[in-house]
């Protein structure tokens, strides 16, 4: 608890910083209201210290610029809705190095939606084996390096509806494994899993968008319905050769202004040569929190969480949130005895009370302990 009471305090100092350096501006929060007095489209830059805490990471400390930006229509007074962009470079306490650029952008009109990502990283993971019932005994560490590149483009076909490309390119690299004891190897490397020599990950997919959410960054209302297939493979050029299928369901009910209930269900299902570090997992700081990220590792994972989310005191929020899921490699292997639950609940601080652009802190608790996060982004 000490670490964690460290964190908060580390938490606050950083957004003393930011509320000195930037502050952004008021406009409005969805895509109908117009900005009175104005013709200009709004766009802000927001500096900030990041200081972040995930199991797998530990304490983490660098620095992001994050963009924000609506488009205004050339036709009428409305707005498209929040577009982000963010440059992070981060160190972690466990030697980790991370350079990313992500962006999620929408065009005038919303005609086209603009997703990708430039990345390198410095990463050292966890492997317990394969399966829903891996004993913690079984952790073993390994460390790589990997360049990735994700481009997408999708078109809007009216409806709130979205259909397009992505493609995906990752390159693995570096790949060392600790013994898990004297004489005796990794599993990584004693069960030689798919990877473990690290490789070229290389594969394109089709994606479907069904968004009414009224904000992408906290959605107080709407559904978000996203469907993607995935070909992984030699023909484009990778090392491994599988199928992959994504679902991603929320629905965001506001009960009254400022309290929203949100439901989320997530399927990820691969078929095929899957390599480790693309294996499905259970926990994380998106769904199951109460878990690290790869705890559990197989080829499909299936999920459902509840979040409750609701104002504190000016910038300051909470939540409370409660999830349900399972790694499996067929349907069969799910069972109530090795079932993984989680809850717990967290603090939000607004970067942007407009847009609603918030940092968060996350205590997860699940069947083996408890799991703190501290990071930039709702989980859904």
């Amino acid at each position: 608890m000490k670490k964690y009471l460290y964190l908060l305090l580390l938490f606050c100092g950083g957004i003393s910083c930011y509320k000195t350096s930037a502050m952004a501006p008021s406009f409005p929060a969805d895509t109908t209201t117009a900005m009175k007095g104005s013709e200009s489209s709004v766009k802000s830059l927001i500096p900030i210290p990041v200081v972040y805490y995930t199991p797998d990471t530990r304490l983490g400390l660098g620095a992001a610029v994050i963009g924000i930006m609506r488009l205004r229509s050339h036709t009428d007074s409305s707005y498209t809705r929040l577009s982000t962009a963010r440059l992070l470079a981060d160190y972690t306490l466990n030697k980790q190095m991370d350079q990313q650029l992500e962006w999620s952008v929408f065009t005038r009109e919303e005609k086209y939606l603009l997703r990708g990502e430039l990345r390198h990283r410095v990463y050292t993971d966890r492997f317990y084996g394969i399966g829903n019932s891996t004993p913690l005994e079984d952790e073993g560490r390994y460390k790589y390096s990997y360049v990735s590149a994700r481009l997408g483009g999708l078109k809007n076909l009216g409806h709130h509806v979205f259909l397009g490309l992505d493609f995906l390119l990752t390159n693995y690299y570096n790949l060392s494994a600790d013994s898990l004891s004297e004489g005796r190897e990794s599993l990584l490397l004693a069960q030689q899993i798919t990877g473990y020599k690290g490789g070229l990950n290389s594969g394109a997919g089709l994606v479907l968008l069904f968004d009414t959410r009224d904000n992408t960054a906290f959605a107080s209302k709407g559904t978000l319905f996203e469907v993607s297939l995935y070909n992984f493979g030699n023909m484009l050029g990778g090392d491994f050769d599988y199928r992959n299928v994504n679902l991603n369901f929320s629905k965001y009910l506001e009960l009254k202004p400022g309290r929203v209930l949100a439901f989320n269900t997530v399927l990820n299902l691969n078929k095929g040569e899957v390599p480790v570090m693309r294996l499905a997992p259970a926990g994380g700081d998106k769904i199951l929190r109460g878990y690290a990220r790869n705890r559990f590792l197989d080829d499909n994972f299936v999920g459902t969480q509840v979040e409750y989310r609701f104002p504190l005191y000016r910038r300051f929020g909470l939540a409370a949130f409660a999830g349900l899921g399972d790694v499996f490699d067929q349907p069969s292997d799910v069972r109530f005895s090795t079932l993984k639950y989680s809850v717990g609940s967290g603090l939000r601080y607004a970067l942007s009370q407009e847009e609603k652009l918030n940092i968060r802190i996350d205590l997860g608790y699940g069947r083996e302990g408890s799991n703190f996060y501290v990071v930039i982004g709702e989980a859904f």
